[in-house]
């Protein structure tokens, strides 16, 4: 039996989804005026931790504590690496993330080796450029199925995407490997997508609730206003890299997003307690 090449269902890796304890938070939750409301951002509690940390956070925006770094004591389980989790949110998604305990640096070999590689993976290199988007709310989407005489069930195809923005509307068809995306994704009607036209990668930016097919009374995606301006144009697009590995930030693992942390066993005279550098 001959087997044409060209009717072979190729379907590309996945990577793995890592999530973590702390995979919940979004921010220090806090508002406006820098004041720590009573639960938001999946922060509860220690009003004052994130309030302060909060001024940290303004300041390293402001690139006033270069070279400097902060350190967090308390019990265990008080929400120190929390805070610094939420700190690295507040930065943005692309900001690294390494979490160490003070256990490991005991046991490495080589600790000088052991904490430099540690710091080069939290060395993250942001990269900005221009690249042609497509940009709108979703207003209906539909998959396309096909069959193979090698699998014995329906594959994906592709699929058939109608977006629109204030000014414009479309159709477009996209191919299997963006019809995968946006299942994993999760993609439905009234989601504000953006994908990019060279690559065909997908990034579910919020929803509008107004163009939702169903909407919840708690949702994890954040609600955003309808996109304005023309469906396709070129667009500022920014990527985050990891210097040690060279590789997409958020594709490291569990730590893959956040902020420079170590975690460290404090001395011997404070039993039970343990610090959090984040710098």
């Amino acid at each position: 039996m001959v087997k044409h090449m060209s009717e072979i269902q190729v379907t590309p890796i996945r990577q793995p989804k890592w999530s973590s304890v702390h995979s919940h938070i979004r921010g220090l939750g806090l508002d406006p005026k820098g004041r720590a409301k009573p639960v938001a951002d999946g922060m509860i509690g220690q009003v004052e931790a994130r309030e302060a940390a909060g001024i940290i956070v303004e300041l390293v925006r402001q690139g006033r504590l270069g070279g400097k770094g902060v350190l967090m004591v308390g019990p265990s389980g008080t929400g120190k690496t929390a805070i610094a989790v939420a700190m690295a949110r507040e930065l943005g998604e692309d900001t690294p993330f390494v979490a160490v305990n003070g256990a490991e640096v005991l046991a490495a070999e080589n600790k000088t080796a052991f904490l430099m590689q540690a710091f080069r993976r939290a060395v993250g290199i942001r990269i900005r450029e221009t690249r042609e988007v497509v940009t709108g709310v979703v207003t209906e989407l539909k998959y396309i199925k096909k069959t193979s005489p090698f699998y014995p069930y329906p594959v994906l195809g592709g699929a058939r995407i109608s977006l629109e923005t204030k000014d414009d509307s479309a159709t477009f068809t996209v191919g299997p490997e963006v019809a995968q995306q946006l299942q994993a994704l999760g993609v439905r009607k009234g989601d504000v997508i953006m994908i990019d036209v060279e690559t065909g990668d997908v990034r579910r930016l919020g929803r509008v609730r107004e163009k939702a097919e169903k909407v919840f009374d708690i949702d994890v995606t954040q609600e955003v206003e309808v996109p304005s301006g023309k469906l396709t144009a070129p667009r500022p697009k920014g990527r985050g890299i990891c210097a040690h590995w060279g590789l997409p930030i958020t594709s490291q693992g569990p730590h893959g997003r956040g902020i420079t942390a170590r975690t460290a066993q404090a001395p011997p005279s404070a039993p039970g307690r343990r610090g959090l550098i984040a710098c």
